[in-house]
């Protein structure tokens, strides 16, 4: 019985080998066919695709334009147009996402990327039924030149100091699943970030911005959470000369009290008197627009991002949650409005910079 288990079993397998050989010999294009279907699958599972960057600068000067080093040249398909292209960064992942309408996972085969890889740490592509994502990681954060000439786009990645006069960061306290304070459905987070874009609303309108006078760089623009050290290192790497944080303040207890007023942290540690004299300036914009009661300029080494800043810090307490009367005012779009002005004021005042 053995033996002819043994005897079907060979017998089979050799079947299966002619079977394999007569469709190699027939179709002599189907390993290469196999094999790049494999390589597809992998870069529509956005895995690195780094190693199809060729580094080619004589290709690159060919195409050059006055004032772009042109680090990196992608190829546009001719049935894409400009404006279908979207590019956003975000300055925590060091990332820039290009995303360009009816590529899929042959791009880079049809369309090989030229450039220096210098300040590349990874090359990542995704895509689904409509459009493909480019996802470049860099070594910092750098700023981003981007020009189409022809069927071809040019990104450049320029240091942040060469091009602004001063760096500010500023920072939206909690987001995601970290609300902060919750009081008759209102959540710290949406507050908090709610100023914030007023304030970036005010520097990207702003002569100021247009000037290049300050490069200003946010932790978070939506409902994320970027790690506290995450926040932190944003304003310590780019050597920002202000961080500010925009927080909700609430009682210990968490009880709703009479307690309210203003009140601005900075750091201690901080030799040059800087954190403080930047405390010192919001509290003072923030009193005299929202009319609001001080709670002075404190200490608050014991708070993370503050006493890991290597840069001048400074933490925002709006007013309290727990008050009736300043939570109304806190989720006004009015009130909101007033807060980002004044600490928009107090960065300009803060940096010597004249309105």
């Amino acid at each position: 019985m053995e033996e002819k288990v043994i005897k079907v079993f060979a017998i089979s397998m050799g079947v299966i080998t002619i079977l394999l050989c007569a469709i190699l010999i027939g179709f002599p294009e189907f390993h290469t066919y196999a094999t790049h279907l494999n390589q597809s699958a992998k870069i529509a599972k956005k895995e690195s695709v780094l190693y199809l960057l060729r580094d080619d600068p004589k290709a690159l000067s060919s195409s050059s334009q006055k004032g772009m080093q042109k680090q990196l040249r992608l190829e546009i398909p001719k049935d894409v147009k400009k404006d279908e292209i979207k590019i956003s960064s975000n300055p925590i992942s060091h990332t820039i996402s290009i995303t360009i309408p009816g590529i899929d996972e042959n791009y880079f085969y049809d369309f090989p990327m030229i450039g220096n890889s210098n300040h590349i740490e990874d090359l990542t592509y995704s895509s689904n039924r409509d459009e493909g994502t480019i996802d470049i990681v860099l070594d910092q954060v750098y700023e981003l030149d981007q020009k189409i000439d022809g069927n071809y786009l040019y990104l450049d990645f320029i240091d942040p100091h060469q091009r602004y006069d001063h760096i500010v960061v500023i920072d939206a306290g909690h987001g995601k699943n970290a609300a902060g304070a919750i009081k008759e459905g209102h959540m710290e987070k949406d507050i908090d970030l709610a100023i914030l874009l007023k304030m970036k609303k005010l520097f990207d309108e702003s002569d100021i911005a247009a000037e290049n006078k300050i490069g200003v760089y946010y932790t978070r623009t939506d409902d994320r959470n970027p790690s506290l050290e995450e926040r932190v290192s944003l304003a310590n790497e780019l050597k920002a000369d202000l961080f500010l944080s925009i927080h909700s303040n609430s009682t210990a207890s968490g009880r709703m009290s009479g307690i309210h007023g203003t009140q601005v942290m900075y750091q201690v540690a901080d030799a040059s008197g800087q954190s403080k004299i930047f405390a010192t300036n919001c509290l003072n914009s923030l009193l005299m627009s929202l009319n609001s009661t001080s709670k002075g300029v404190v200490a608050g080494d014991e708070i993370y991002i503050i006493r890991s800043s290597k840069v001048p810090v400074t933490m925002a307490e709006i007013g309290f949650m727990t008050n009736e009367e300043e939570l109304r005012q806190l989720i006004s779009e009015d009130y909101q409005q007033k807060a980002a002005k004044a600490l928009y004021d107090a960065i300009l005042t803060s940096l010597q910079i004249q309105q």
